[in-house]
């Protein structure tokens, strides 16, 4: 079980490039900063990220910037540049030394929430900090924004997921910058192996003592070091994960309650609602016909 990947399917995480733009000094370029997560790559050149209550945050090229929503910002060519709605900036003629790309990813439900809780509201990834397959991915990416051939669009499109990826591994694994439980857990191999297990099977009837001798080690070791590494007890954490993956089927299905129950390790479908209704302080009927109002039925 890979998690990060697993995590990123269950989000949507999927990437879709809106903007290859190349621009002559000064320029700059507004968002509105309601996407939940946005890319943007500096190829070439140098700019700044602007946004109101906060400092302008130097970029230079090839640094990454993933972008959360919030209000309205700005990249720029210097600090104070007047900048264009990117709707605006697409229309325009695009010429000149310093190429931008900026990408929307697309995700949704509690699992996209998890992801995005731990990201600051810009996270710039440097060149210094990158993998370098990473940075031949964003030369390739370059390489191919500096065509115009067959296929482009789906091409751009794929090495965004990717930058997504390594962006994420790169800002989590530096030194300082928070990430979520199971990814600081991916080092300690004992608390992988029962993470992955569950990640897997969460259905299945896991106890402490499961879980303990999974992971090779006493019940009170096992729980004192997962609490640890993870920030949150075992069974505080298998019944997040439960959860999660039961509002996902709500949301996407139109499987049964019984049936969202079985899958996710409850004997019932009351053993389920009364768990859910905990966690979200309504039942899950009622969370399921809220949110899925006015959209087309999913599929089991």
């Amino acid at each position: 079980m890979d998690i990060l990947s697993d995590e990123l399917a269950r989000a949507r995480a999927q990437g879709a490039v809106f903007s290859v733009l190349r621009r002559v000094a000064p320029w700059g370029l507004q968002f509105s900063g309601t996407r939940p997560l946005t890319a943007h790559i500096l190829l070439h050149g140098d700019g700044w990220i602007e946004a109101d209550g906060a400092d302008p945050v130097p970029l230079h090229g090839g640094d990454v910037v993933l972008a959360g929503a919030g209000g309205p910002y700005s990249i720029v060519s210097e600090p104070g540049a007047v900048s264009v709605p990117i709707a605006e900036a697409r229309q325009a003629t695009s010429t000149g030394p310093t190429t931008v790309v900026c990408g929307a990813y697309v995700l949704s439900g509690s699992v996209a929430d998890t992801l995005l809780d731990s990201l600051p509201r810009f996270a710039v990834v440097r060149v210094a900090e990158q993998e370098p397959a990473h940075a031949a991915a964003i030369e390739l990416l370059a390489a191919e924004a500096a065509r115009d051939s067959e296929g482009q669009q789906a091409l751009l499109d794929r090495l965004l997921d990717v930058n997504l990826v390594y962006a994420l591994r790169s800002w989590w694994q530096h030194a300082g910058n928070p990430a979520p439980g199971w990814f600081r857990a991916l080092s300690r191999p004992a608390v992988r192996r029962v993470l992955e297990s569950l990640h897997a099977h969460p259905e299945q009837d896991w106890s402490l003592v499961t879980m303990a001798q999974l992971a090779g080690m006493s019940r009170a070791a096992f729980a004192a070091e997962f609490t640890r590494v993870i920030g949150q007890s075992p069974g505080r954490y298998l019944t997040e994960l439960r959860m999660r993956r039961a509002e996902d089927a709500l949301l996407r299905t139109d499987a049964t309650l019984a049936q969202i129950a079985g899958s996710v390790g409850y004997r019932n479908e009351f053993a389920f609602a009364t768990a859910f209704r905990r966690h979200r302080s309504v039942s899950p009927g009622r969370w399921r016909r809220v949110r899925t109002s006015g959209r087309p039925a999913g599929r089991r």
